[in-house]
């Protein structure tokens, strides 16, 4: 009996284990799938929201909310609709089409206005820009008595 089928068993066990995603990249992309409300919703459609174990995960996933996890999200907003889901009254309330909308509108005001608009972008290069003449200017030598 040759192990050669048992050794090319074992190696493509090892590769499909391999291949996997990391449990710590299935989590990153659930908690960035919280920022979609409509998937959110569709969370409580299907019951999730009211299953005692889902709860304790999306408890579990608070570790994400620590600013050497939170580094590596795309969609920050992921971390306030964490932040409600601990909250019964809005897992109830999320099923609800009126509620998702108010809530996605919010959420779309609240980027408008956290993006900075032109005459901002300037001052803050117009900041930057003085803050640099600064830095130089006190990194100059003083000539004739200084020392």
């Amino acid at each position: 009996m040759t192990t050669e089928p048992v050794d090319q068993q074992q190696q493509q066990y090892t590769n499909l284990i391999n291949s996997l995603p990391s449990r710590w990249e299935i989590e990153l992309e659930f908690v960035q799938s919280l920022s979609n409300i409509p998937y959110v919703n569709y969370l409580a459609q299907n019951n999730y929201l009211n299953d005692e174990s889902f709860v304790n995960y999306l408890n579990y996933l608070q570790y994400w909310t620590e600013p050497q996890y939170a580094k590596f999200l795309v969609y920050p907003n992921c971390l306030h609709i964490l932040k409600l889901l601990q909250d019964e009254n809005f897992r109830k309330n999320i099923i609800n089409q009126e509620f998702m909308n108010n809530l996605m509108n919010d959420m779309v005001k609240r980027w408008q206005n956290n993006e900075p608009s032109e005459q901002q972008a300037q001052q803050a290069q117009t900041n930057e820009e003085e803050r640099e003449k600064n830095q130089v200017q006190q990194q100059v030598p003083i000539e004739n008595g200084g020392m």
